[in-house]
């Protein structure tokens, strides 16, 4: 009885600290996406933190933008993220996030704010109950490539 009570206790334990990890993954489909840029020549404004692009529709061959597009922001971690631009409470390739120097992205359909400043894209208002779908950036010299 004794050794039951305990397999309870710490079953009730790991199960409370997995509820609280915030590990959801965004529902966006997934579409190709492959950006490389020249940040000084393409994306000036993403030389300083606080930076933010937005691309929308592709400018050379072989550019892949996701679902909604592309917004990358130059976060106050002096960090390149990269994230789908449609809301992941909508999931419409044309409504797309706004994100504002302040390191929110706002959704101007259903007004969730997500957090893409200090995190990964996850929501902290509105009816938002997902991340932003993040993509991978690697940085070389003033080049920068968004990839899944």
């Amino acid at each position: 009885l004794f050794s039951m009570n305990r397999f309870i206790i710490l079953l009730l334990l790991i199960t409370s600290l997995v509820a609280c990890t915030n590990n959801a993954v965004s529902p966006i489909p997934s579409y190709a996406v492959a950006l490389e840029i020249n940040i000084l020549q393409d994306a000036p404004e993403l030389d300083a933190i606080g930076g933010v692009a937005e691309f929308t529709s592709a400018s050379r061959p072989y550019q892949y933008l996701g679902f909604g597009g592309i917004v990358i922001f130059h976060n106050f971690d002096d960090q390149f993220v990269a994230f789908d631009m449609a809301c992941p409470h909508e999931i419409d390739r044309n409504t797309r996030v706004s994100v504002n120097m302040a390191g929110q992205a706002v959704c101007p359909k259903c007004g969730s704010t997500f957090d893409v400043g200090y995190s990964q894209g996850f929501p902290v208002k509105g009816p938002a109950r997902y991340p932003m779908k993040q993509y991978h950036v690697a940085i070389s010299g003033d080049k920068l490539r968004v990839y899944p």
